[in-house]
């Protein structure tokens, strides 16, 4: 970007920031200019820094599925691994939109995809919680079993909020649908509570028992019943 080079010749300041402390940088990634970011490496500008989110220029990039930009800040030397406020890396920005090809990239780029935030999610929760079928389905490197804070894994998130073809994405992975969560309820449990007959269908398929008990001694059908959830008993 010859511009942005004639401007820091000039001396015009590009580190300025705006109210909510966000950079040029952060402006260029996220609207996915990789060569504007390869021009403000090459006069020294911060590629790094945290606007008044946490965010740095990469989460920006991967919040809005900018493969380019991510592999434009890591060639310049830009942290792609950094938390924002929320303990969220730019791969958790990348899982929760359903970003494949930002996560991929992060990959190549030799930045762990399985850093936990601050409420011990994975970026795999995120996928699942929205339903990123192609995500869960593509090898990005990630484990898609592991728990959150509250022992919960990526089946729980999806079966809670009824995304069928993501609980059959983990199964073909080969995941287990039926692991428990610190108060021992299965993803049964979830899709019984939230009144989703499809996921409830979907796990019984995947061979998972209806039936179980959690530690307060409450089935599914206990839970769907408490929320007038009819569909979901029948």
């Amino acid at each position: 970007m010859a511009e942005l080079q004639a401007l820091a010749i000039a001396g015009m300041p590009l580190g300025e920031r705006t109210g909510n402390d966000r950079s040029i940088a952060h402006f260029a990634a996220a609207n996915g200019h990789a060569a504007a970011l390869k021009a403000l490496a090459d006069v020294g500008t911060p590629l790094g820094e945290h606007d008044a989110e946490g965010l740095t220029p990469a989460h920006w990039a991967a919040l809005n599925g900018h493969a380019a930009a991510l592999k434009a800040l890591a060639r310049a030397g830009a942290p792609l691994g950094n938390r924002d406020a929320e303990g969220r890396t730019p791969a958790h920005r990348a899982a929760f939109n359903g970003h494949t090809a930002a996560l991929e990239g992060r990959g190549r780029a030799g930045t762990p995809l399985g850093r936990r935030d601050a409420d011990g999610r994975m970026p795999a929760h995120g996928v699942a919680f929205n339903g990123h079928t192609a995500v869960l389905a593509a090898r990005v490197g990630e484990p898609l079993g592991d728990r959150d804070g509250n022992g919960r894994t990526p089946a729980h998130w999806a079966a809670g909020y009824g995304h069928v073809a993501a609980l059959e994405a983990l199964s073909r992975r080969g995941l287990s649908l039926g692991e428990r969560d610190e108060d021992s309820r299965t993803p049964v449990h979830f899709a019984a509570i939230k009144g989703h007959p499809d996921a409830l269908a979907a796990l019984a398929r995947a061979g998972v028992p209806l039936g179980d008990r959690d530690a307060h001694g409450r089935t599914p059908a206990h839970w769907a019943a408490g929320y007038g959830h009819v569909a979901a008993l029948e």
